[in-house]
């Protein structure tokens, strides 16, 4: 006869334990081989980043050029760290500090003192889920390993989020034992860290952790002006006033792309034109993507809110409503990164316990498990299906959120709470809610329509060729126009029908970040950057020669107008220094080049003006400003008021002077004639342009990130420009020296 096998029998509990580690055992040698070992052989993506930043803090850098793309890749050639492109955008300064320790160390070495951190951090995470929930350890480390792609990239990448979510699930243990300072203490450190746990003190507030939630905002508060005193005023002020609302709207890296899949991204792709990535949507209606975007934003918030009880302090239903708000935050963020679901490990862990059958359990592990490692991709020619197929992962989130929400509903209504039992809203009070919601959307709809209609109001130069990411410092030189891009491999000198100019001397690629060219010559030179050293390298567009290596120690070349003299800048600790050397008639190198600026006045930019001056943009007390250098004369500053500006250019056949200056969150072209007391101001819209050149007498070229991400720019271009003459038609007066004054925000 033969013996059945209970379910609860030892051989059987036995042979699913066997299943489990193996299982585990398996994701843990995935883990290792796919993401652990590349780690820890490569640089690869994010860490760069966050090294970067605290190594130039332990040297004692300036720091006020952080965000800028170029600058900023400038310093990791100079460093010679092996990863091909960095960037700091989108990113807390005080997200650099954790990594401040190991700035001591080689970026190779950092990094695997960091992944041995992660790892440690992790299983302390893992172990404290365990206590917290009562889930055998196995099967902890099992759902967690299940989070494969993000826990994956993550290593790989070098981030910062394991330690986030690891301050989440502290502080979660620390509310559960009613440590309410700690707690919030522990949220404004993750808040510092990545921005989206700054959202908790709603979560706080609709629970009524009056405390907790004052403590968690005075304690970002006092970071962030801790983060003044350590990176100064000047770093800070970009990231509040130009990086942190763009981060907000999704706008920190391309709003477009489809590697990061959110609703933001969707309603972008439906309904707003950008010439250069998104030509025909769907519906071309700013109007509906600004109704619909808050409508969506708030609905969620909404569901939330109303599913979670302001008084329930059950252990599992708090986990049930940590896990939903994380994952509601995860759903509502602009730019998600597969590597951020590595928070969706807490969440899976957090509500199993309060899940009450296998089906619900099994449901959630189902949708855990698809977004965490579901990343399909829709063929590039059919954009259509792209928004259902590229956005699974989002689906699989937004389906996790729904299905909590209503678990939280549902324990709601069945709860034998007496509060909760018997109290029913008053109509006055439904009626206020629903005013106040419908008036929050429409304020944020009016706000977002007059953001949308800006995001492509650049004439960008779409029939240029190029595989880039980005463009910057366009130049004119003979019949050519020349552009800075941006590429996987790094930084290239391309024209426009994007062939590449090589400059490298030893067989190893170069980064070319710079240009000085004329207007009537096809003779360049380019800034290129080879084993940590920057250089000016000559070539003639157009010629079989080999390029010629000018100058060493020089980078941000500018050539004058009649071709007599180059401009370039020499940086000691971030800080530069102009210096000039005289050209001959073939363009080649007659004198030794001599300082044209003090030492100390940190210089960023340089130009020079008609009358064969120098032009200079360096950076005072925070900002950058415009001063005038001529000869037998030290630097004199062009404008009185306190508006950065940068990147002054000069007609060459007429003298029109332009520059960049900012204006609010945004940088703006501004322009005036010689002899003209005012200034006309050329771009608007929420965005940035920079980087202006003159083509021909009314033609100008520039960058402009419109609808992209923030710095991430397109060679655009603005015909037939006027500039007023007659002082009476200037915007604005000059100031008391006759220098041309800058135009405020309209």
């Amino acid at each position: 006869m033969t013996r059945v096998v209970s379910i609860a029998s030892p051989a059987r509990r036995r042979a699913v334990l066997v299943m489990e580690v193996c299982a585990l055992a398996g994701l843990v040698g995935v883990f290792v081989v796919r993401g652990l070992l590349p780690a820890w052989k490569h640089m690869l993506s994010d860490f760069p980043n966050y090294y970067i930043v605290a190594r130039l803090l332990h040297e004692g850098y300036t720091m006020d050029r952080v965000y800028d793309w170029v600058w900023f890749q400038r310093v990791k050639d100079h460093w010679s760290i092996p990863q091909e492109l960095v960037g700091f955008a989108g990113l807390t300064p005080f997200s650099a500090l954790p990594v401040l320790p190991l700035s001591w160390l080689d970026a190779m070495e950092a990094k695997r003192v960091w992944l041995t951190l992660n790892l440690v951090i992790l299983g302390a995470m893992l172990f404290g889920l365990h206590r917290i929930t009562g889930i055998k350890m196995h099967h902890v480390a099992l759902i967690a390993f299940l989070d494969m792609v993000p826990l994956r990239n993550h290593f790989l990448a070098g981030q910062m989020h394991v330690l986030v979510v690891a301050l989440l699930v502290l502080a979660f243990w620390l509310d559960r034992r009613g440590r309410w300072l700690a707690c919030g203490i522990v949220l404004g450190i993750a808040a510092s860290l990545k921005v989206y746990p700054l959202f908790f003190v709603f979560f706080l507030a609709r629970k009524r952790q009056w405390k907790t939630a004052v403590v968690l905002a005075a304690s970002t508060l006092v970071i962030l002006a801790a983060c003044f005193l350590i990176f100064g005023s000047p770093l800070m002020r970009v990231f509040l006033v130009e990086q942190f609302p763009r981060m907000l709207r999704g706008e920190a890296t391309d709003p477009f792309s489809l590697t990061a899949p959110s609703l933001s991204t969707m309603l972008h792709r439906l309904f707003l034109r950008q010439a250069m990535v998104n030509p025909h949507p769907l519906v071309p209606s700013p109007l509906l993507y600004s109704l619909l975007y808050p409508l969506w934003q708030l609905g969620l918030v909404a569901a939330a809110w109303f599913s979670i009880s302001p008084s329930d302090q059950n252990t599992r239903c708090a986990g049930l409503e940590w896990s939903a708000w994380i994952l509601l935050l995860l759903t509502l963020s602009t730019e998600p990164a597969s590597y951020h679901r590595v928070a969706l490990i807490p969440v899976a862990l957090l509500a199993l316990p309060a899940l009450g059958s296998l089906r619900e359990k099994a449901t959630l592990v189902a949708l855990y498990f698809v977004a965490c490692n579901v990343h399909p991709s829709a063929p590039k020619d059919h954009p259509g299906l792209a928004l259902v197929i590229d956005f699974i992962p989002y689906w699989a989130l937004l389906g996790t959120s729904i299905f909590l929400f209503l678990r939280l509903r549902r324990r709601r209504d069945a709860s034998h709470l007496a509060a909760d039992r018997t109290r029913t809203l008053p109509a006055p009070r439904v009626a206020w809610a629903l005013t106040a919601f419908i008036a929050v959307w429409a304020a944020l709809s009016v706000a977002t329509y007059a953001h949308s209609r800006a995001l492509d109001a650049s004439e960008f130069v779409t029939n240029k060729s190029t595989s880039g990411f980005a463009s910057y410092a366009p130049h004119i030189a003979g019949v050519h126009t020349l552009t800075v891009s941006m590429h996987f491999q790094g930084y290239r000198v391309e024209d426009e029908s994007g062939r590449i100019y090589p400059t490298s001397l030893n067989g190893v690629e170069d980064d070319q970040l710079a240009i000085a060219s004329n207007s009537n010559s096809n003779h360049v030179w380019i800034e290129a950057l080879n084993n940590g050293r920057s250089r000016l390298v000559e070539i003639s567009l157009g010629a079989a020669g080999s390029p010629t290596e000018t100058i060493g120690d020089a980078e941000s070349p500018a050539i004058s107008p009649d071709g007599s003299a180059l401009a370039f800048l020499r940086e000691s600790k971030g800080i530069g220094q102009a210096w000039v050397a005289a050209l001959g008639r073939d363009g080649r190198l007659i004198s030794l080049p001599q300082a044209a600026s003090p030492r100390g006045m940190n210089v960023q930019d340089t130009a020079f003006a008609s009358d064969g001056g120098l032009l200079l943009a360096a950076g005072e007390h925070g900002a950058s400003h415009l001063y005038l250098s001529e000869r037998g004369a030290g630097p004199r500053r062009l404008f009185a008021e306190d508006a950065a500006m940068r990147w002054p250019a000069v007609q060459s056949d007429g003298g029109a002077f332009l520059w960049q200056q900012r204006v609010g969150s945004y940088w703006r072209l501004f322009a005036s004639e010689p002899g003209a007391r005012g200034s006309v101001q050329l771009t608007f819209g929420d965005c940035n342009a920079y980087d202006p050149v003159w083509r021909g007498r009314s033609t100008l070229l520039y960058i402009s990130d419109c609808g992209r991400g923030n710095g991430l720019g397109a060679l655009s271009e603005l015909d037939r420009v006027g500039l007023p003459a007659d002082p009476g038609k200037a915007v604005m007066s000059a100031n008391s020296s006759g220098a041309p004054g800058g135009e405020t925000e309209p």
